[in-house]
């Protein structure tokens, strides 16, 4: 169905509200695609008003933050929202704890440098993820050993349907590994507008997930554990305002226990970490492994400090990165017969005859 049908070229558009933007500079892949309607949002009220102006008029509505988890393909019908929602309001708690409200278009990074400065525990190893606070509790991040899940409290939204806004408790939310209902189940449910963390005064530093100990001289404090991810992501992962990408493209896969002694007998160095009953495999090793680190094709490639993460280096559409995609996964299941599953989120959502139509496509010209 067009989104626009029941939207004559006499219908007036509402404040903010423009027609058929480049998304360009919105998502850090930077590719070139348009939005059929598009908004910045500040305040909850202007939100409201644009969600229920699309809804009368039967237009679909998606929400974007930072850009920053995103593969954007396709030019994106109905209306685009980026989300501004700022604000950061702590209130302290009995005992040992701080709640810390914070508007879902704040910058991650920034806040988590926030609550350093204050002396709270809780984030300081999810430094320098990029994107938005609203962004987090959708992907679950995580970095060293660290999940937003494991500080956050509750997460405002806006019902999509009723336009009434309302806090879901974060046990309610269905974490997992980089998931959540926000991905999955709630995914045209609800628009997350702010999120409240529970954070400490006083607390034991995590430091034993990939040798983040060993890059702290002295004795370990909550700025030097801050300072010490900012070093390591730094030194491995490309800057997306210097060159685009989306950060870590594929999730490290989880296999049995019998799938992994196989492995491990047949791949002796292979890079794993027990989790619950199963072992979960590095996927960066894997590609690293296969060849693929520092590969280029068509614009697009594999940075060379890590295999993890997929830049675009002047492609202007995402059809190069996704054959680039199917390449990488089809060789590491050849391989090792693991599959690996894309961690940033595809807008606008294809379906498989879409997407092989797309390379298809692209491979004839």
């Amino acid at each position: 169905m067009d989104s626009t049908q029941h939207i004559s070229d006499a219908t007036i558009l509402p404040p903010r509200v423009e027609k058929n933007v480049s998304l360009q500079q919105y998502n850090t892949f930077r590719f070139d695609y348009q939005a059929e309607f598009f908004a910045l949002v500040e305040d909850l009220m202007t939100l409201k008003s644009l969600v229920g102006w699309a809804k009368q008029h039967n237009i679909c509505v998606t929400m974007l933050g930072g850009g920053s988890n995103l593969l954007i393909s396709a030019d994106i019908p109905g209306l685009v929202i980026i989300n501004r929602l700022r604000g950061c309001h702590a209130k302290e708690e009995s005992g040992n704890r701080i709640s810390l409200i914070v508007g879902a278009g704040e910058n991650w990074h920034e806040m988590v440098e926030f609550t350093v400065q204050n002396h709270w525990f809780g984030v300081e190893n999810l430094a320098l993820i990029p994107g938005t606070a609203g962004a987090a509790p959708v992907q679950n991040i995580g970095a060293y050993g660290v999940e937003v899940k494991d500080s956050l409290a509750r997460v405002q939204v806006l019902d999509r349907q009723t336009l009434d806004v309302y806090w879901v408790n974060a046990q309610d939310c269905g974490f997992a590994y980089r998931d959540s209902h926000f991905k999955g189940l709630w995914k045209d449910k609800y628009f997350i507008t702010a999120i409240e963390l529970s954070l400490k005064k006083r607390a034991d530093l995590l430091l034993s997930y990939g040798g983040l100990a060993n890059q702290i001289e002295g004795e370990p404090s909550l700025k030097k554990v801050f300072q010490a991810v900012c070093q390591v992501r730094s030194s491995k992962l490309p800057d997306p305002n210097v060159l685009a990408n989306a950060g870590s493209f594929f999730k490290n896969p989880m296999v049995s226990t019998t799938q992994h002694n196989q492995l491990k007998e047949s791949f002796p160095s292979l890079v794993s970490f027990p989790h619950g009953n199963e072992f979960k495999l590095a996927a960066g090793w894997l590609i690293d492994q296969a060849g693929w680190k520092g590969k280029t094709q068509q614009g697009v490639g594999v940075y060379e400090k890590q295999a993890l993460v997929l830049v675009n280096h002047q492609a202007i559409k995402a059809e190069p990165l996704l054959e680039l995609e199917a390449n990488i996964k089809a060789n590491v299941f050849n391989l090792y017969g693991v599959e690996l599953e894309r961690e940033p989120v595809q807008l606008p959502v294809l379906s498989q005859k879409e997407l092989s139509g797309m390379l298809s496509e692209e491979s004839q010209t």
